[in-house]
């Protein structure tokens, strides 16, 4: 149990560093001995679910990771109902909307429209584990977990500091989902990446639980602008997909 823990915290800190992480910060982060670190890293790119960049010597998740996102898509309920409604949104705007889901403790994108006005492309990928201190995805989809989940998730090793605007600082996070929670939808204005804006609304499941976001993402001009309108119409499109998921909308004062 010892080694399989170790092993899932280096797959989680691979997994938050876009562009590859090297030993040294894999050492720092984890305070796992260099010598453990590379057996565990050889024994994950052996499998196909670690690669090294030969330039950087840094490490990103392998092809393996690829192959069982694939089947998780296809298996994803959630994925087919929001389809519909997510390019809906997409067309209706002309901005890149995403779709999240919570599993295993993470929050991960697994579908995403992109028609943005600028051809321009943003942090959120299909497969990309997103930090709940700075992704508005995320931070909803936390917001509502259970208290015992939030604490366990809450932690200065789980922060990551994008720009100057992310909120690394725990109990500000905790105090921030507490407000994500009465509002019903969250915000990121430039907490992930600078001159970018998100807005996302959780979505229930037919047992009364948050299992993941609807979101919206663009420049920041552009975003802050519409507002309001983009919040009313994010939380429409959750809630028309939570009553899919077999939610009672009557519970939540939707």
């Amino acid at each position: 149990m010892k080694n399989i823990n170790r092993i899932v915290t280096v797959l989680e800190l691979i997994s938050t560093y876009a562009e590859g992480v090297g030993i040294t910060e894999l050492h720092k982060s984890s305070s796992l001995p260099k010598s453990t670190l590379h057996r565990i890293l050889n024994s994950l790119i052996k499998y196909g679910y670690a690669a090294q960049s030969k330039d950087t010597k840094k490490y990103k998740l392998g092809p393996t990771f690829l192959r069982l996102s694939a089947n998780y898509l296809h298996q994803n309920d959630l994925r087919k109902i929001a389809t519909p409604y997510l390019k809906k949104l997409n067309q209706e705007f002309m901005e890149t909307v995403y779709l999240v889901v919570f599993q295993n403790n993470l929050a991960i994108c697994i579908d995403t429209h992109e028609l943005s006005r600028n051809n321009v492309t943003y942090f959120v990928k299909q497969g990309r584990v997103l930090p709940f201190n700075t992704c508005a995805a995320a931070k909803v989809i936390l917001a509502y977990q259970e208290e015992e989940i939030i604490n366990e998730l809450v932690v200065q090793k789980n922060i990551i500091k994008s720009t100057e605007k992310s909120i690394t600082d725990p109990k500000i996070l905790l105090k921030h989902l507490s407000k994500i929670r009465k509002i019903g939808y969250a915000l990121c204005k430039e907490e992930m990446e600078e001159g970018v804006m998100a807005i996302a609304a959780p979505i229930w499941d037919i047992n009364l639980k948050v299992v993941g976001s609807v979101a919206i993402v663009g420049p920041l001009n552009r975003i802050e602008n519409l507002e309001k309108k983009l919040i009313k119409n994010i939380k429409k499109t959750a809630y028309s997909i939570s009553c899919e998921m077999g939610c009672n909308p009557e519970l939540f004062g939707f």
